[in-house]
C-alpha cells in the first residue's frame, strides 16, 4: 500500500493491474499459438491470474460493502466492532 493510498485504493489498483496481467497473458498465448509453440504453461499461469483476479475483486466488493455499512472511517480504515 502506498503512503497516501487507502485500503480501497490499494485493492482497486490490484484489480486494475490484474486486468492488465490477464490481457497481457492472453496476448502472449495468442503469440505462442501463432508460432505453433506450446501454450500449456501459459494457460496454467492464466488460470492462476484468473483466481487472483477473482480474489482481488471479492476483496474490493467486501471493502465497499464495509464502507457502505459504515464499518470504516474517513480514511477507509476498518473500525473496531461496537457490539
Amino acid at each position: 500500500m502506498g503512503i497516501y493510498e487507502t485500503p480501497v485504493e490499494m485493492v482497486w489498483r490490484h484489480v486494475v493491474e490484474g486486468e492488465k496481467h490477464l490481457a497481457a497473458q492472453m496476448m502472449l498465448i495468442e503469440r505462442l499459438r501463432g508460432k505453433a509453440l506450446p501454450t500449456e504453461g501459459a494457460h496454467a499461469l492464466l488460470e492462476s491470474f484468473y483466481v487472483s483476479q477473482a480474489q482481488h475483486e471479492e476483496h474490493l466488493r467486501r471493502l465497499m460493502r464495509e464502507q457502505t455499512l459504515s464499518l470504516r472511517d474517513e480514511q477507509r480504515n476498518l473500525l473496531p466492532r461496537r457490539w
